[in-house]
């Protein structure tokens, strides 16, 4: 799809935008449109949604804040005027240098965006030999498993090989022909965020915010423990038999499941602000056939203020979800129950990208956009997940990627730093891995939120497609079936040689 097809940010409306055509489709002069979910991209009707979770929110980041600051401020400085021994804190406290980390991790994060840069651009020129060649290397890899049981004699190792070989060869036949629309869809949608270029900046801010959130709760967390290490020690110094009849001060189970859940509120809050706005933006290039100012502001505006209560909700639900399992795998209980919170929130992750979709584009509430994504899944759901499973495919090979060169780009800059302790060298290699890692996944769910967009907006109104963007409708209906069955079905037929290609 070439980039005149896509209008530019900060230009301004053609004499033709708005215009209408004699094909069908939803859209009205001057609007984008409406459908039985409501009207589309209202921005200058307003309404908060869900505003108890939008509240409660920042009453939470307000508490984690003011937490951190009453811990290391006033409590922990009470206790060690009153501790008479030396403390574990002044004990870990040698005085080293901790510059050489930050310096190395802040280098760490600045290489995995910048490589989730450069691989939105290979995405948009190579989406589908990319999928190609991942398809073949996880074949591949699991081929060198089997090699290497036989060179060491492993039985196990040559069956699991050949077994998940012949899996991924079968998945492989089985999908091949859907990814020319996979690959479509990840050329669309990273030609748009590329294009209005407001929706990459805002996942790099997204990148800051969440580095940033997380020094503040792990401040926080550490703060809680220190306190209460300070406490028990002070406890043991009233009464040492406090240990053993087990009254001394503990860590509290539910506050650190708390706790838990104030991370990944916060971590899944922000990216499904990403998220959520460029649906919106994406939407907005769909439903609109001329040129738009600034739509990732719009979309950005709603998404913080009337649908932020929205993106609070569905975030915290997951949140919840990832805080049970974070508690059971630090109890060592990875039993049926772990298993079956994994796959509900896998579950509700995936359905959440498609809510957060109805809400950038109605501006409903959450349980609203939930009920209008499950009437969609009943529609076209089989059509939708091996879609998403073929473009996460390049989006998390980017991402795993992206880890590897900020884990070399952590352990050579901390080797600068200290040379003589490979320790720390392996550490910050490992968490300039985690960095870049989550750092390219910020970048990338912008290309992942754009194929969301355009699989629900196709899916309810594909005559806007034809009519606002047809080399788009071209390219989506030429190399699918399911997306030509769908456009036929709502009376729009495909160009003869679409249907030449399709045959």
């Amino acid at each position: 799809m070439a980039t005149d097809g896509i209008p530019q940010d900060n230009m301004a409306p053609g004499p033709d935008a708005g215009q209408t055509t004699t094909q069908a489709t939803t859209a009205q002069p001057g609007e984008f449109g409406s459908s039985e979910f409501g009207e589309r991209l209202a921005y200058e009707k307003p309404k908060y949604q869900d505003l108890w979770a939008f509240i409660l929110f920042y009453v939470h980041v307000l508490i984690i804040v003011i937490l951190c600051i009453y811990f290391w401020g006033v409590t922990i400085p009470d206790l060690e005027s009153e501790t008479t021994t030396t403390t574990t804190t002044s004990d870990s406290d040698d005085g080293s240098d901790t510059s050489g980390v930050w310096v190395t991790l802040v280098c760490a994060l600045f290489a995995g965006a910048l490589f989730g840069m450069l691989w939105l651009q290979c995405m948009k020129m190579f989406a589908e030999m990319i999928i190609k060649i991942l398809l073949f290397v996880q074949i591949g890899a699991w081929c060198l498993v089997a090699i290497m049981g036989v060179a060491i004699g492993s039985t196990y190792l040559i069956a699991i090989g050949i077994i998940f070989a012949l899996f991924t060869a079968l998945y492989t036949w089985c999908v091949w022909s859907r990814i020319p629309f996979a690959g479509a869809c990840l050329s669309i949608a990273s030609q748009i965020v590329q294009t209005y270029h407001g929706t990459v900046w805002l996942s790099l801010g997204v990148v800051v915010i969440n580095f940033i959130w997380c020094i503040i709760w792990v401040f926080a967390i550490w703060a809680y423990f220190v306190d209460v290490a300070l406490q028990r020690q002070q406890d043991l110094i009233d009464d040492p038999q406090c240990d053993i009849n087990d009254t001394c001060t503990n860590y509290s189970n539910l506050i650190i499941f708390l706790y838990l859940i104030s991370l990944y509120w916060g971590l899944n809050v922000w990216r499904n602000v990403s998220h959520t706005t460029t649906c919106g933006v994406a939407a907005t290039w769909y439903f609109n056939p001329g040129v738009i100012i600034n739509p990732s502001r719009g979309a950005f505006k709603r998404t913080m203020t009337t649908s932020f209560g929205s993106v609070c909700f569905g975030s915290l639900l997951v949140a919840i979800l990832q805080a049970i399992r974070a508690m059971l795998r630090a109890g060592g209980k990875r039993g049926c129950v772990y298993c079956i919170l994994l796959c509900i929130e896998r579950i509700m992750r995936y359905f959440n990208k498609y809510a957060f979709a109805q809400v950038a584009i109605y501006g409903t509430s959450f349980l609203q956009s939930a009920k209008a994504t499950w009437e969609l899944f009943m529609n076209n759901g089989l059509s939708a997940l091996i879609n998403d499973d073929l473009s996460g495919l390049a989006l998390t090979c980017g991402a795993v990627l992206g880890g590897v060169v900020s884990g070399i780009v952590g352990y050579l800059i901390s080797q600068a730093f200290y040379p003589d302790n490979l320790g720390y060298g392996i550490a910050l290699a490992w968490a300039g891995f985690i960095l870049g890692y989550y750092a390219c996944v910020i970048l990338l769910i912008v290309v992942a939120s754009g194929v969301v967009a355009i699989f629900v907006c196709f899916a309810e109104d594909p005559a806007a497609c034809a009519q606002n963007r047809p080399e788009a409708f071209a390219k989506l209906t030429g190399v699918s079936p399911t997306m030509q069955e769908m456009a036929q079905n709502r009376g729009i037929q495909a160009a003869p040689q679409q249907q030449q290609q399709m045959a």
